[in-house]
């Protein structure tokens, strides 16, 4: 707990510094601005045991500008080529993880992906999942993106 409000602490009052500038008359109230942050940050969010994966990780993050960008140029392709028109419709994904953090944290990785938007939970306990391009290939899709997200956090142990 101590290292986490430690670092909370150094990196918001980093943030005041950068924002306000480096002023001695600024910091007293910066550091004090800090101080409280990293309390309401330690209350609402408390710290947890995050283990990582560092092969798996560096994995995940090299394969998503690249995932981005196919997926970005599919949509532009959808968007701009008159002989290709989009197929919206919604389909049902149910996450192995459990709802909480990890699933929220994988839905805004999910959400950041051109084509598909996780638009909130169902009534079955999925997630719906709004796709640009029909239903081909999207749970699929999300499951393999679900499996590394997983792998890379050691939520699949």
């Amino acid at each position: 707990m101590a290292t986490a409000a430690i670092l909370r602490f150094t990196l918001l009052a980093a943030l005041w510094i950068v924002l306000a500038g480096h002023g001695w008359t600024d910091l007293p109230v910066g550091l004090v601005a800090a101080a409280f942050a990293t309390w309401a940050s330690l209350s609402l969010l408390p710290p947890s045991q995050l283990r990582l994966r560092p092969h798996s990780c560096m994995v995940l993050l090299l394969r998503f500008p690249w995932a981005a960008l196919r997926a970005g140029l599919q949509v532009a392709r959808l968007a701009l080529d008159p002989r290709v028109s989009p197929t919206p419709s919604e389909v049902i994904y149910v996450p192995r993880l459990p709802p909480g953090r990890a699933r929220d944290a994988f839905l805004a990785y999910a959400s950041l992906l051109p084509g598909t938007l996780p638009a909130g939970p169902d009534v079955s306990g999925g997630i719906v999942v709004h796709a640009l391009n029909g239903t081909a290939g999207v749970l699929e899709s999300l499951a393999e993106e679900e499996a590394r997200f997983a792998r890379a956090f050691r939520l699949d142990d």
